[in-house]
C-alpha cells in the first residue's frame, strides 16, 4: 500500500521552494475535500450552527445561580444524573430555593444520586426542609439502604421514632425497609429491633405484610 503523497512525504532536506510548492498543494487539495464534505453535509438537510461552550456554574449546579437565574438551574437538575460531588450543591439548592419547584428538583436529583453522598444530604434535608413543602414530601421515599446490615438501615429504623417525622413518612421508611427485607430475605439486626419502641415495631410488621401483598413483594 502507497501513503499519499503530501508535506510529510517530503524529507526535511528537500529543496526550500519545492517544499512549499508540495505543501501549499497539498493543503489546496484539502481545502477541496472539506468543502465537498461541507456541501454533502448541507445538501442533507444537516446545518454547522455555532454552540457556546457549557456553563461552568450551571454544570456543577452551583446554588449562586439561584439568584437571578434559578429556572435555568431547575432546568439543569431535571435533565442530569449529577455526580456525587454535587451531593453538597443540591443540599443548599433544596433548603435555599424561592420556588417549591427547584426545591422539589433538587431532592429528586439527590435521589438519582448513587452511593453515600445523596443519601446524606436527604437525611438532613427531612429535618431541616419544613413540613408541609413539596420537596419535604418527596424525602423520605427516597430513603434507602443497600441492604439491612448497611449501617443506614439502623439509621432509618431510628426514624420510625422520631418525634419530629410525621406519619406518613415513617410508614413510607418502614415500607423501604420491609421492601428490602422481602428482597434479600434478611431482617434488621436483632440489637436495632431491640432498641424500637412497641409502636415503631408494629409499624415494620405491618408495612412487611403489606409488602407481602404487593405484586412481586413476597419472596
Amino acid at each position: 500500500m502507497v501513503p499519499d503523497r503530501g508535506p510529510a512525504a517530503f524529507p526535511p532536506n528537500a529543496a526550500g521552494p519545492d517544499r512549499l510548492s508540495a505543501v501549499q498543494q497539498a493543503l489546496v487539495q484539502n481545502n477541496a475535500a472539506s468543502g465537498r464534505h461541507y456541501q454533502d453535509f448541507v445538501r442533507a438537510g444537516w446545518q454547522l450552527i455555532d454552540v457556546p461552550p457549557p456553563d461552568a456554574k450551571l454544570s456543577a449546579l452551583d446554588p449562586d445561580l439561584l439568584h437571578g437565574r434559578e429556572a435555568e438551574l431547575r432546568q439543569q437538575m431535571a435533565t442530569t444524573v449529577p455526580a456525587p460531588d454535587r451531593a453538597a450543591n443540591l443540599g443548599r439548592i433544596a433548603r435555599d430555593a424561592r420556588e417549591e419547584a427547584t426545591q422539589a428538583a433538587a431532592v429528586e436529583a439527590l435521589g438519582r444520586i448513587g452511593g453515600d453522598a445523596g443519601q446524606d444530604q436527604l437525611l438532613d434535608l427531612l429535618h431541616t426542609l419544613p413540613d408541609g413543602t413539596v420537596a419535604r414530601r418527596e424525602v423520605a421515599p427516597l430513603l434507602h439502604p443497600r441492604d439491612l446490615a448497611d449501617p443506614r438501615a439502623a439509621l432509618l429504623a431510628q426514624l420510625l421514632d422520631a418525634a419530629d417525622l410525621t406519619a406518613v413518612e415513617k410508614k413510607q421508611i418502614a415500607f423501604t425497609l420491609s421492601l428490602v427485607s422481602l428482597r434479600d430475605r434478611s431482617a434488621l439486626p436483632a440489637s436495632v429491633l431491640a432498641a424500637l419502641s412497641p409502636d415503631a415495631r408494629a409499624l415494620l410488621a405491618s408495612t412487611t405484610s403489606l409488602a407481602k401483598l404487593r405484586p412481586g413483594g413476597s419472596p
